[in-house]
């Protein structure tokens, strides 16, 4: 599809699906898009933490990427995610996941080299199609304070700037992120990467986000930075507060919570890939009470 344009957009770290043998369900991917179609949700990162990426083979993370093309029928946008310090197989990945349906690249800021400006003028020029820029130094670490920023902000202002990069996802800092708004381009996107952030975020100036609970709430996501780009404060505050508990108790989970999450919403899951235990019955039970507090479960 063509590359969105129209402001908020909210993006999904999409979940992967394991059947109980641990084989990726590409059945059940193919069913839960069905039904994300149905909502407010603008496309997926494909290959994320959400996604269980480091249990993935390269090989499944591509058939991942095609299976959600042929799905999408090209009626979202699909983002391939990469984390990797190395410019050769940065292009290698960019390249075949390009081939297999990405539409942009989801690019983390290198963890495992100093050399981030040598990176990514390397990496942007000759990456077979656009690219996002996330920066989260620690992925999976969702819950945690402290985390240190990987650059300066006006380095990352440089970064985004330049030809062939579509925008910038931040990390949960929104103090050092309000700096790095000022030296991203207008012209570029900025988006929040945590849904309790969905508000300050905006205030800084988010104009979309990509984030966890955008799978289960679409549309609430978008409604909050909408309200708070037309100056309607109230309003998102109203939502912002909403969402707070269920991001919090899905979250500490880590992917076995969102699997939980979106189970009891009716799509397809699976339990998380062995080793990482699911969700116990006390645990999806708090989910389930967050998650209906919120107004978020279907109506029976």
């Amino acid at each position: 599809m063509p590359i969105p344009t129209d402001d908020p957009i909210v993006i999904a770290p999409m979940p992967t699906p394991f059947r109980e043998d641990d084989a990726v369900d590409h059945g059940a991917i193919e069913r839960n898009v069905q039904r994300w179609k149905e909502t407010e949700l603008c496309g997926f990162v494909l290959n994320s933490e959400n996604g269980e990426e480091a249990f993935l083979s390269e090989a499944e993370r591509l058939e991942i990427i095609r299976t959600t093309h042929r799905a999408l029928g090209g009626e979202r946008l699909i983002i391939a995610g990469i984390d990797n310090p190395s410019v050769t197989e940065t292009l290698r990945l960019a390249e075949a996941y390009a081939h297999a349906g990405a539409e942009l690249l989801r690019i983390r800021i290198p963890r495992l080299t100093t050399n981030i400006r040598g990176y990514f003028e390397q990496v942007i020029p000759r990456a077979a199609v656009p690219v996002i820029v996330i920066h989260q130094t620690a992925p999976g670490m969702f819950l945690q304070t402290g985390i240190t920023a990987s650059t300066s902000p006006e380095m990352i202002g440089e970064i985004v700037a330049g030809d062939n990069v579509y925008g910038y996802i931040t990390y949960d800092n929104i103090r050092f992120e309000s700096r790095v708004r000022q030296f991203v381009p207008a012209d570029k996107k900025f988006w929040i990467s945590n849904a309790s952030l969905l508000l300050p975020g905006a205030a800084i100036g988010a104009n979309g986000g990509c984030m966890m609970l955008v799978n289960v709430a679409p549309r609430e996501c978008q409604e909050v930075l909408r309200y708070v780009m037309e100056g309607k404060l109230a309003e998102a505050q109203t939502i912002q507060t909403r969402l707070l508990a269920p991001d919090h108790e899905i979250l500490r989970h880590g992917a076995a919570g969102i699997k939980a999450a979106m189970t009891l919403l009716g799509y397809e899951m699976g339990p998380p890939r062995r080793p990482s235990p699911p969700c116990t019955n006390a645990d999806i039970k708090r989910i389930r009470e967050a998650l209906d507090t919120a107004g978020l479960l279907p109506i029976t």
